[in-house]
């Protein structure tokens, strides 16, 4: 499906040599890299505030805001405009079918225009290379960073603004992204979501270049969010949102894909304190988590790839720990539980779903069907001081160092939310895995008569399966086929035979008897794997339970359970051999009592409670 801008690009491309630097990936964002062409990318992102406080942008020793430092360019909605944009999607096409020639010719072809370039970054520590599309700085643009001291200056910033773009060519999760739209006042959100894509190898990243009050609709006598322009999750006229598209037309493959898209925020430290340290959801508009976020089956899913304690000590201080149940917080309908040495209720709270503004999400989810496609689009909030540290808040040891900020500033942060990375890679791993086997086989357990035309049908358990799609649910009044009229959860009024957790179906407009009606089920899966059909049972059908016996001198004492239509049990005493049994007698109640024939002899006797029907 392509469903990005539809403008024929017929300009010739032009040839150009892409830039080849060698150094770290983290260093060129968040540090040093002496060997590329500048370092610590996240320093020179445009800041602005034009409503003070009302967006954090954190502590002041991380990176205080210099209003005017770094611009942003605006992609009118125009013919011009859509032109632009098409053509950021022909190289982002380019880009993620890996043709990275053809990329660069047309970064080439429009560098006046863009001020963007394509780099090769070499680790060679690690063995690994990226390919970066990232804009030059202008050097006129000069952060002071809150002081007067000219050491920590950053020198340089974003004319666009548009953001910078990573790409891994030998990723081990070949459909995973990472996006970061809010790179200054989501201060944590930048070096939690670079150790996502490094250290869980993902297939791409995307962050953001500019604040989100760098530039806003000032039609609006008073800024909010939802009026910024800059913010590429509000105002998908953007390369950020050309390259989203790209992704999700080429790898999104429901209703079983890889393809997900891990959306990182984070929220003020002093607000929203019902939140676990990581609150998360998919999308406003999606309830029903499924994998890799939650398997309700097997538990092979984000939640229970963290550990009971994913947080056991921090900074070397070994009284903070975190349980998972404190850790984490999902939306989920049903809420959903940690099952480990006990049950633990994970938070189930209806705040940061997503803004149903987001444009990234709202793309994903053109296509998406909550109850039966596995995810493509999650959001993460981060607490920017989590409710197990320090107390008073303590930011210099929470983000130590000074202004300007590097890659040691987040050392403590890193490290609290690295079980978040590990567990995100296990999910993702177990994701992938090839999914060849049918949902679990149940069994009728009983078939009630609710009214003349309707019977509710009833099974042992659950069938559990990681892609399920619905029970079917046959009837009919001879032997039960393939060709047996059959419920799904597409029929109107049988809807809840697509939850796997239900274990009930009432029939609708049956005709009388219907004790004539024989009933089957199974289930199948959204990839096409089918279970086993369950014996057929009737109305007449019904299961003893609750069997117990004891002896009281020579005589032994049965009682059970039966349903509410058996009337008339026989008892029999079997011998060993299971062929020949003694018959002891009937009776209209649920207990007997009598002395078995075998007693004394020192032989093995079974006893057998059977219902009879009568005409």
């Amino acid at each position: 499906m392509l469903k990005g801008l539809a403008i024929l690009l017929l300009a010739p491309l032009a040839a150009c040599a892409m830039v080849v630097e060698h150094g770290s990936l983290h260093g060129f964002l968040f540090d040093t890299c002496s060997t590329c062409a500048y370092d610590n990318w996240l320093s020179h992102v445009s800041e602005r505030v034009v409503r003070p406080d009302y967006n954090d942008y954190g502590p002041p020793n991380l990176d205080p805001v210099t209003n005017g430092f770094g611009g942003f360019t605006y992609i009118p909605a125009n013919a011009d405009g859509d032109s632009t944009l098409a053509r950021w999607r022909r190289m982002f096409d380019y880009a993620v079918a890996r043709e990275w020639s053809s990329a660069d010719s047309m970064l080439a072809l429009y560098d006046t225009e863009w001020n963007y370039e394509l780099v090769r970054l070499y680790e060679w520590d690690r063995r690994q290379e990226y390919y970066i599309i990232r804009e030059r700085l202008d050097s006129s643009y000069v952060d002071a960073n809150g002081d007067t001291l000219p050491e920590n200056d950053v020198i340089g910033g974003f004319g666009k603004a548009w953001g910078v773009f990573i790409f891994n060519p030998t990723p081990r999760h070949p459909f995973a992204v990472v996006e970061v739209p809010h790179p200054e006042d989501d201060y944590m959100a930048p070096p939690v979501a670079a150790d996502l894509f490094v250290r869980g190898e993902f297939a791409v990243m995307m962050i953001a270049g500019a604040g989100r009050e760098v530039m806003w609709d000032t039609t609006f006598s008073t800024y909010t969010n939802e009026r910024s322009v800059s913010d590429p999750s509000r105002n998908g006229r953007q390369p950020f949102q050309m390259l989203h598209e790209a992704l999700v037309d080429a790898w999104d493959a429901p209703p079983v894909s890889s393809f997900i898209v891990f959306q990182i925020h984070s929220y003020d430290h002093n607000e929203h304190a019902a939140l676990g340290d990581l609150q998360m959801s998919c999308f406003f508009d999606d309830h029903y988590p499924n994998l890799p976020i939650r398997d309700v089956g097997r538990h092979r899913d984000f939640i229970h790839a963290l550990p009971r304690f994913p947080v056991t000590q921090i900074d070397g201080d070994t009284t903070i720990a975190t349980r998972v149940d404190e850790y984490v917080s999902l939306w989920s309908l049903p809420p959903y539980n940690y099952f480990s040495v006990d049950t633990l209720p994970i938070r189930n709270i209806t705040d940061y779903l997503g803004a149903p503004s987001n444009q990234q999400g709202n793309y994903c989810h053109e296509e998406h069907d909550p109850f039966r496609h596995t995810e493509n689009f999650v959001h993460i909030e981060l607490d920017e001081y989590p409710d197990a540290l320090w107390t008073p808040t303590d930011f210099l040891r929470w983000l130590p160092g000074s202004p300007p900020a590097r890659l040691s500033n987040f050392r403590v942060l890193r490290e609290y939310y690295a079980p978040l990375v590990a567990a995100i890679d296990t999910a993702l791993t177990w994701h992938e895995l090839p999914d060849t086997t049918a949902p679990a086989t149940v069994r009728i357990t009983a078939v009630l008569r609710i009214n003349p035309t309707t019977a509710e049908v009833r099974w042992n358990q659950p069938a559990y399966d990681q892609h399920f799609d619905t029970y079917e649910l046959f009837f009919d009044t001879t032997t039960i086929t393939e060709t047996s009229p059959v419920r799904t959860r597409t029929n109107p009024s049988y809807t809840s035979l697509g939850d796997q957790t239900t274990r009930f179906q009432r029939v609708f407009s049956l005709t009388e008897p219907l004790e004539r009606y024989r009933f089957a089920i199974r289930s199948r899966d959204i990839l096409g794997h089918i279970s086993a059909m369950s014996p057929e049972w009737g109305i007449i059908d019904s299961t003893i339970d609750n069997l117990t016996m004891f002896y009281d001198g020579d005589s032994l004492r049965l009682s059970w359970s039966g349903a509410y239509y058996d009337s008339l049990y026989e008892v029999r005493e079997y011998l060993p051999d299971y062929q020949n049994y003694y018959y002891i007698g009937t009776t209209d109640m649920t207990s007997y009592t009598f002395v078995p024939t075998e007693r004394g002899t020192g032989r093995v006797s079974v006893v057998m409670i059977k219902r009879v029907l009568k005409d």
